[in-house]
């Protein structure tokens, strides 16, 4: 039981004082600051199921505190990916606005209905309320997360760091709240919630460290300026299509999009997960695709061509490597 409850406190703790060090280190960063208010928010309510878990005659008005912050866990995941996912560099009135009703119930409800007068009234009716609102915003954040995922998913390709770790807070906030949800109709003990924050908080932070040491030497930019980039990369190869070229070399989109060849190569590797040539490739083979569907006077061989292949079997390993189909497969 030792065991438990300090692996259950140690996630906790570490996630409270977490959550305090991105909103000091990290406040003009918009998604920093709602990242903070939902491992603080967490923090604070897992605590609660671990003290009430191992203390049963604990005072109630812990137990409001502590569900009480399990009002703001949803909102605050929204908004977190929310911002991720549009890159927000401003606070919105709607969001903030959103923030403000939820801490005017919270106090307004906690003012009139203190737990320690009205425990049948919070388990009856207030807990059950805010677990629909966590669940109902922690189901639109994990939309917004799948929607900046989904074209990983369309090309088939593996997730970023950047894109593992947003995916990973997900499902862990989904996960958790599962958890407790179970755990309020008695299928699972609410600590299940409190190990799974332990476990994938310090799995995170551990590949986080290893690859902040293995990466330390001859790092050119800050993760968050990496991914600003590689999303203006995107957006630059869709619209000019500098893939079409089939004598493109990584220094001319380097010099297109204003980066060095050492740092766009190492842009790719950090953020995309592969290098130059699969990258230009995945774009040649998308375009294909889209030849294939609209120019069907076109042989597979043109088509090749057309989408900045220099030879046949080039553009036939591509697209075998990319998509696990031979373009005539594709075709049929």
């Amino acid at each position: 039981m030792s065991v438990l409850f300090l692996l259950a406190s140690l996630g906790a703790v570490n996630g409270l004082l977490l959550g305090l060090f991105f909103l000091v280190k990290g406040p003009s960063k918009i998604a920093n600051v709602y990242f903070s208010g939902l491992l603080i928010s967490l923090s604070i309510r897992i605590a609660k199921s671990i003290v009430f878990y191992f203390q049963r005659d604990v005072d109630y008005a812990i137990l409001q505190v502590g569900l009480s912050a399990c009002a703001f866990i949803g909102p605050f995941f929204f908004l977190y990916a929310k911002s991720v996912v549009k890159q927000s560099k401003r606070y919105h009135k709607s969001d903030l606005m959103l923030l403000a009703v939820v801490f005017v119930l919270v106090v307004t409800v906690g003012t009139l209905y203190p737990y320690r007068n009205f425990p049948e009234v919070w388990n009856s009716y207030i807990i059950h309320g805010i677990y629909v609102l966590w669940s109902l915003f922690t189901l639109l954040g994990v939309y917004y997360t799948f929607v900046s995922v989904r074209d990983v998913f369309k090309r088939k390709q593996r997730f970023n760091k950047s894109q593992s770790y947003f995916v990973a807070i997900a499902l862990t906030v989904l996960a958790i709240n599962i958890t407790y949800q179970m755990a309020l109709y008695g299928s699972f003990t609410y600590l299940w919630g409190a190990l799974i924050f332990t476990i994938v908080m310090y799995v995170l932070i551990g590949k986080s460290m290893m690859n902040r040491s293995l990466n330390m030497a001859g790092r050119d930019l800050p993760v968050s300026e990496q991914t600003d980039l590689m999303s203006k990369l995107n957006e630059y190869m869709l619209n000019e299509k500098p893939f079409v070229n089939s004598k493109l070399k990584l220094e001319d989109l380097a010099s297109a999009v204003g980066m060095n060849r050492n740092t766009l190569s190492k842009l790719l590797n950090d953020e995309y997960g592969k290098g130059f040539s699969h990258y230009v490739n995945s774009y040649r083979i998308e375009e294909a695709k889209q030849l294939i569907a609209s120019r069907p006077e076109l042989s597979l061989e043109g088509i090749g061509y057309e989408a900045g292949f220099n030879s046949k079997s080039s553009f036939f390993a591509s697209f075998r490597k990319i998509t696990g189909k031979t373009p005539a497969d594709f075709k049929k």
